[in-house]
């Protein structure tokens, strides 16, 4: 446990002596006594929004510092950054939380700090810092990436400026121990060129036991250079490598990054993502990785052709086990990737109640892996509207990896052009398809059979318009195929294998 913690309780109870003794003399009066870090009576960081109860880390000896009692002044040139820098480290890595009185602050030299306990920086209410050098790759730089170096970092009512021409530096790199909170913090201005670290924003929980919650706004994103690969653009929220505790990143707003919009992958930690926008995006608008929960989310393209970049809306990878639940997706420009994908290092994955709304000529969604030992995807509750051009004989997407459950999923299809827009291809064996509705409004293909659709489950599903395909390759083998309905013109077609055999309703 850190030096000086108490549970949440005992913090309540602090009495003000014990606070003036440790913060500045102004600010402990105006406080009048214990304070947390939105600036009411309580000073208890230990619980995080959210739903988040740290249990044990708490501080009662916060150092709260009025940063204007160190001559930083809101419209002046003093530089914060270099204020709050040299401060924190004459302070020795004890606790410290800067508080901001509101207004805009210089700030251009970089806050780094590897060893303490504590480290916040508030505004009250609001609080911008800006920042002219474009040679700064960052605002704030705190711990490591191996344990017992950092305890918490606190961040709130922040706006980090990089709106100036060159100026592309991240705000917030943080690793520690035990919490980080970034609440109500905002990226205001285009990232116009590539500067090292790369990334945004990123928190990093270096124990299980570690806990933290991000809200933050950066909808101005990075610019765009077909010259360079999209990963080679800078990113937006990052959660990978070293993160080991549960974050949430909930109410945020992220738009416009050509490398990622929120990238949670190769981590052995925990991510819930919820009630949170991604839009215009490149390479994966909301990526998750192993242990990651992604919930009421809402990921937009309307420029991908327009600026010509390629991303995922909702991708998948290198997980155990992932959850999605409540996404909306809306496509309203092309692009070569797919709105829905699960990588073949996904062992299993669960994705429900996803609405799909897509203008675009491009897969809905592919599933890939292979091998009969493939974790299973469930694919539950999935309304899909797709009304993008068919000039190119596109289909809806791609199954390509054995045990996929496809449940309670409503397809139209109603296609721009000449109407070739197609349904979905199964091109692996163990897929169930159930209580599903299929509806192609010009009378095309709504569901492609291929050579790997061996031992296909499909029951009780509603052909509403168009056609059921099965390619001259596949055979089908062991299909159980039965109480499916075939309503308004409905049609088989390709060479089927004897499907009157397979069960009531062919």
């Amino acid at each position: 446990m850190l030096a000086g913690c108490k549970s949440g309780s005992e913090v309540a109870s602090i009495p003000a002596s014990n606070v003036e003794s440790t913060t500045s003399s102004a600010v402990a009066r105006e406080f009048d006594g214990d304070v947390d870090l939105n600036g009411n009576d309580i000073l208890d960081v230990g619980t995080i929004r959210g739903g988040v109860e740290v249990d044990g880390a708490s501080i009662d000896s916060w150092n709260v510092v009025d940063v204007s009692e160190l001559g930083a002044e809101p419209g002046s040139d003093t530089d914060l950054g270099a204020v709050i820098d040299d401060h924190f480290d004459r302070d020795e890595g004890s606790s410290a939380v800067y508080y901001l009185p509101e207004g805009t602050y210089t700030w251009n030299t970089p806050v780094t700090s590897r060893s303490f306990e504590g480290f916040g920086i508030v505004g009250k209410p609001q609080a911008r810092v800006k920042c002219t050098n474009i040679e700064m790759p960052y605002f704030i730089s705190l711990g490591t990436d191996t344990v017992n170096n950092a305890d918490i970092f606190i961040a709130r009512n922040i706006t980090f400026d990089v709106q100036k021409e060159n100026v592309a530096a991240s705000a917030i790199i943080a690793s520690v121990d035990e919490q980080i909170v970034i609440d109500n913090c905002k990226l205001d201005g285009q990232l116009d060129r590539v500067v090292s670290p790369f990334y945004s924003i990123v928190p990093t929980l270096l124990t299980e036991s570690g806990q933290g919650y991000v809200s933050i706004t950066m909808t101005d994103g990075s610019f765009y250079d077909p010259a360079l690969k999209e990963q080679e653009h800078p990113m937006g929220l990052a959660i990978e490598r070293d993160h080991k505790g549960y974050l949430i990143v909930e109410n945020s707003d992220i738009a416009g990054f050509i490398n990622n919009g929120i990238y949670s992958s190769g981590h052995n930690g925990k991510v819930a993502i919820r009630n949170t926008s991604v839009k215009n995006c490149g390479a994966g608008m909301l990526r998750l990785g192993d242990g990651d929960y992604a919930y009421k989310c809402a990921l937009t393209n309307d420029d991908a052709e327009d600026r010509g970049y390629s991303y995922a809306a909702l991708w998948v990878t290198n997980a155990e086990h992932a959850v999605a639940d409540s996404i909306e997706i809306t496509a309203k420009q092309r692009t070569p990737s797919e709105l829905v994908r699960v990588n073949a290092d996904v062992g299993h994955c669960t994705l429900s109640s996803i609405d799909i709304e897509s203008h675009a000529n491009q897969y809905i969604c592919e599933f890939t892996g292979t091998g009969q030992e493939s974790g299973h995807i469930v694919a539950s509750n999935w309304t899909i509207i797709d009304t993008g051009s068919a000039q190119s004989n596109a289909q809806l997407g791609r199954i390509g990896r054995p045990n996929v459950m496809l449940e309670n999923w409503d397809v139209t299809i109603d296609p721009a052009g000449d109407g070739k827009r197609h349904g979905l291809i199964v091109d692996a064996p163990w897929t169930n398809i159930q209580n599903c509705t299929f509806k192609h409004t010009e009378g095309g293909f709504n569901l492609l059979l291929d050579e790997g659709a061996d031992k296909l489950r499909l029951k009780d599903c509603d052909f509403q318009r168009g056609q059921l395909f099965q390619y001259s390759r596949a055979t089908t083998e062991d299909a159980i195929v039965a109480d499916n309905r075939f309503i308004d013109g409905t049609t088989l077609a390709g060479d089927q294998v004897n499907w009157t055999t397979r069960g009531p309703g062919f």
